[in-house]
C-alpha cells in the first residue's frame, strides 16, 4: 500500500476490530538443518555474563537459574547435555571463557576466541521454552547459541517428583539436551519418546537409537582421529620422540582422544642425557569436557606419580617427576576418571623438561563471565593459545612479511559457506609502520556487495584502519561505518564476480595505540539458497510501502535489504515497528548496490514492515528498486509450552506469515485499553505515517 492516496480515517469507539487482510501471498520460513559445523572436533561452550546484549534486551541466565540450583550444578547440567551428544558422535565440546560481547557480534564462523560456538543465555520470550540457532551461513555468530525463556519455571532433576511445589515446571537438562541437538543440526521429530521429539513431556536425559542415528548421519560415529593403531597397553604405547626443535625447546605435545568410557591410551618417553626431572600434563580445558586420570609408570611397572581430575571446570591434570634416570624409558597412561559423567573427549599430552617457573599454569581463567559493563570483557579460559588475543601480547610479531601487494597473504574461503563467499583472518599490527595485506577472490556468478568487518582487540585496542584495493593498489569506492568496541565495517557496492580484491589493515592516522590484535572477516553478498525473497519492488522517491509480518512466538529473524538501483545516491530504509507498542524494534538501510543486514528478535505479535526510498542528491531522479529477503534462523523448543499470559497460538500455525498487500482500513489489534485511550484503535497506516514523520522531520 502506498501513501500517495490516504485511506479514510476511522476512530470508532468500542472493542478493537481485527486487521482486515487480503494477502497476495503468505510465506513461512524454516530454519535449515543437517548442516555440520566446519570443525566439529573443536567446538566449545561458554556462559556470557549477565546483561550481555541479546537484541534489544540483556542476558539474565544467572538471575533465572541461580534460584533453581547452585550455579555450578546448572552449568554442569548444560555441559552434561552437550557431552551426551559427544559420546556418540564425532565431535568435541570444550568449556571456554566468554568476554560477554553481544550475542550475534560480528566475528568468526567458528573458533572465535572471544566466546564459544555454543553460548548459553536467557531472556524473556513468548510461547517457547527455549530457542537455539543451528549452524548456518546466514546466522553469523548467532549460530550455536541457546537461549532459555527466563519466564519459564525451571527445575533440575531426572524425576518429576523433583518439580517445584504444585507439580509444575520444566526440567532444565532435558530442554538443553534437546536444544543442543538443534544447535548441532538436528531437526525436531514428531515421534514421542526421543530426545528430539517436538513436544516436551517428561525429563529425558538418555539418547534413543533414533537420536543416535540422526546425529551420526551428520557427523559420523565417534572415532579416534589420532591413532593409526591401538595404544591401549604399555606394549603398544605410542613413543613420544622429540624432534630437534622440540629438544631445543625442552617440550613435546601430542594429541590424543578417549573414545569410550573404558578407553585408555599409553605413551612412552625416554629421558635425555643430563635430565633428572620432568613434568607431564594432560590438557583438556577448552578442548573437551574429559575428566581424566593421568598415571606415569616405570618400565618395571611401578607407579611413579598420578593425578585425577576432580572437576569439569578445571579438567587439566599434571604430575611432577623427580629422580628420573637419563636414558630410561617411562610410560604415561591416560584414562577417564571412574564414575565421571565426562569420560570421553580429546586431549593433549605434554612432556616438559623445563624448570617449574617456565611451565604454563594448568588452572584456566574463570569460565564464569563477569557482568557485562558495556565493554568487551577480557576473560578467556583457554590458557594455552588464545588468551593473548585479549591482553597486551601480540598474536604475531611479524612486520614486513605481507606488507606489499606482491607479498599479500592469499586467504582461503571458510568451509561450510558458498565457495569464496566468506573469508576470515586473525592478525596483529606489530609496529607503527607494519601493514597487513590480504587477497580475496569474489565468487563466480551474480553477487552483490563486499562487506568487510575489522574488530580491534586487546586490553588497549589498537587504532586501526581497513581499506580495500584492486590488484594494482588503487583504492576502491567504499562506504565505511564505525561501530562500537573498535569495530569498523567497510562496504564495497556492486562487487565484481571472480575479481581479486586486496584488503589492507594498518595504523590509523593520528593513532594513540598503534599496535595490537584484530579479527578480520570479509563476506560477499550472494543469493543465499536458504533466504527467501519477501518482496522486490520499485517505489517513487518519498513514498512509503508497508506489509504485515505476524510471528506466533519468539524467533530470531535475519532481514537482508538490497537497493538494486546502482546509484550510490539512492537508498532504501526498512523499519520494523511493533504494532502493539508503536516502537521500532529493528531497522536496516542500504544505498545503491549495497546489501544491508540486521538480526531482530521478534516476540509473538504483529509487526509493520515499513519501507521508504529516498535520494541523497538533488541531481538524482527516478524511482528506486529494492529487494527484501528474510529467514528465521532460530528453532524453538516449546509446542508443549504456552505462556499463560499470552493467547494460545493456533494449532499447525506456520512460524510467521508475511502479508504484502493488506486491504481496506485496518485497525490495530492490541491488548484492551480504557475507552478514552484511542491507541488500540489507531489505523495501521497512521502508525506508519507518525513514525516516518518523526524519523524524517527531526
Amino acid at each position: 500500500m502506498f501513501f500517495s492516496a490516504r485511506p479514510g480515517k476511522s476512530r470508532r469507539k468500542g472493542a478493537a476490530s481485527s486487521i482486515r487482510v487480503e494477502s497476495l501471498e503468505v510465506r513461512s520460513l524454516l530454519t535449515t538443518y543437517g548442516l555440520p559445523w566446519a570443525d566439529p572436533r573443536s567446538l566449545s561452550i561458554s556462559f556470557p555474563g549477565e546483561g550481555t546484549p541479546i537484541g534489544g534486551t540483556g542476558n539474565n541466565i544467572r538471575q533465572t537459574l541461580d534460584t533453581v540450583a547452585a550455579r555450578g550444578a546448572w552449568q554442569q547440567a548444560a555441559l552434561k547435555a552437550f557431552q551426551t551428544w559427544a559420546e556418540v558422535a564425532n565431535i568435541n565440546v570444550g568449556l571456554v571463557g566468554d568476554r560477554s560481547d553481544a550475542f550475534g557480534a560480528a566475528g568468526l564462523a567458528s573458533n572465535d576466541p572471544r566466546f564459544g560456538e555454543f553460548r548459553i543465555g536467557s531472556f524473556s520470550q513468548t510461547n517457547v521454552l527455549a530457542n537455539s540457532v543451528p549452524w548456518q551461513p546466514v546466522a553469523g555468530t548467532w549460530s550455536g547459541d541457546i537461549l532459555l525463556n527466563s519466564d519459564v519455571q525451571w527445575y533440575l532433576g531426572h524425576s518429576q517428583s523433583q518439580q517445584p511445589p504444585g507439580g509444575s515446571g520444566y526440567e532444565l537438562r532435558t530442554v538443553i539436551l534437546h536444544e543442543a541437538g538443534n544447535a548441532l543440526g538436528l531437526s525436531d521429530v514428531q515421534q514421542s519418546g526421543q530426545v528430539m521429539s517436538a513436544n516436551y513431556t517428561n525429563p529425558r536425559w538418555t539418547l534413543q537409537s533414533a537420536d543416535i542415528t540422526a546425529i551420526q548421519a551428520i557427523y559420523g560415529a565417534r572415532v579416534d582421529i589420532f591413532e593409526t593403531s591401538a595404544n591401549d597397553s604399555r606394549a603398544t604405547a605410542t613413543p613420544i620422540i622429540f624432534s630437534a626443535a622440540e629438544s631445543a625447546a625442552g617440550r613435546a605435545i601430542r594429541s590424543g582422544s578417549l573414545n569410550t568410557a573404558t578407553d585408555s591410551d599409553f605413551y612412552s618417553f625416554t629421558v635425555p642425557a643430563n635430565q633428572t626431572s620432568a613434568t607431564v600434563t594432560v590438557w583438556a580445558s577448552g578442548i573437551s569436557l574429559l575428566e581424566s586420570r593421568l598415571t606415569v609408570r616405570k618400565a618395571q611397572g611401578g607407579v611413579l606419580a598420578s593425578d585425577a581430575v576432580q572437576s569439569v571446570f578445571q579438567n587439566n591434570g599434571r604430575v611432577s617427576l623427580q629422580g628420573l634416570n637419563p636414558g630410561e624409558t617411562y610410560f604415561i597412561g591416560v584414562e577417564s576418571q571412574a564414575g565421571s559423567d565426562f569420560r570421553v573427549g580429546d586431549y593433549k599430552v605434554d612432556v616438559d623438561y623445563r624448570a617449574a617457573g617456565q611451565l604454563p599454569s594448568i588452572i584456566p581463567q574463570n569460565h564464569d563471565a563477569a557482568k557485562y559493563n558495556g565493554k568487551q570483557r577480557l576473560q578467556n579460559a583457554d590458557s594455552i593459545s588464545t588468551a593473548q588475543l585479549f591482553g597486551s601480547v601480540l598474536v604475531d610479531s611479524e612486520s614486513g612479511q605481507n606488507d606489499r601487494l606482491m607479498t599479500a597473504q592469499a586467504l582461503t574461503s571458510v568451509p561450510g559457506f558458498i565457495a569464496q563467499s566468506r573469508y576470515e583472518a586473525t592478525g596483529a599490527i606489530a609496529t607503527a609502520v607494519d601493514r597487513d595485506l590480504y587477497t580475496i577472490v569474489a565468487p563466480a556468478g551474480a553477487i552483490g556487495s563486499l562487506n568487510i568487518t575489522l574488530s580491534a582487540l586487546g586490553t588497549i585496542r589498537p587504532d586501526l584502519t581497513v581499506v580495500v584495493m584492486n590488484q594494482a593498489g588503487d583504492r576502491l569506492a567504499s562506504q565505511l561505518r564505525a561501530g562500537s568496541n573498535g569495530q569498523q565495517t567497510l562496504v564495497v557496492p556492486n562487487a565484481v564476480a571472480g575479481q581479486t580484491y586486496v584488503v589492507g589493515v594498518w595504523q590509523r592516522a593520528g593513532a594513540v595505540q598503534s599496535t595490537g590484535n584484530y579479527l578480520l572477516t570479509a563476506d560477499f553478498s550472494t543469493d543465499a539458497v536458504q533466504m527467501q525473497t519477501l518482496t522486490e519492488q520499485t517505489l517513487a522517491v518519498g513514498t512509503v510501502d508497508y506489509a504485515l509480518l505476524s510471528s506466533n512466538k519468539s524467533q530470531l529473524f535475519r532481514f537482508d535489504l538490497t537497493t538494486l538501483s546502482p546509484s550510490a545516491a539512492k537508498a532504501t530504509v526498512i523499519s520494523i515497528i511493533d504494532v502493539r507498542t508503536q516502537q521500532q524494534v529493528g531497522t536496516v538501510s542500504a544505498t545503491g548496490g549495497v546489501t544491508g543486514s540486521v538480526f531482530v528478535w521478534l516476540p509473538a505479535g504483529d509487526y509493520i514492515i515499513a519501507t521508504r526510498v529516498y535520494v541523497q542528491s538533488s541531481t538524482v531522479t527516478g524511482p528506486v528498486t529494492y529487494r527484501l529477503m528474510a529467514d528465521v534462523v532460530s528453532d524453538d523448543d516449546g509446542p508443549g509450552y504456552t505462556d499463560p499470559t499470552m493467547p494460545p497460538p493456533p494449532s499447525e500455525q506456520p512460524p510467521y506469515t508475511y502479508n504484502e498487500n493488506p486491504q481496506g482500513d485496518p485497525v490495530v489489534p492490541t491488548l484492551p485499553g480504557p475507552d478514552d485511550d484511542p491507541f488500540y484503535q489507531i489505523p495501521w497506516w497512521e502508525i506508519v505515517e507518525r513514525y516516518f514523520e518523526t524519523l524524517f522531520n527531526q
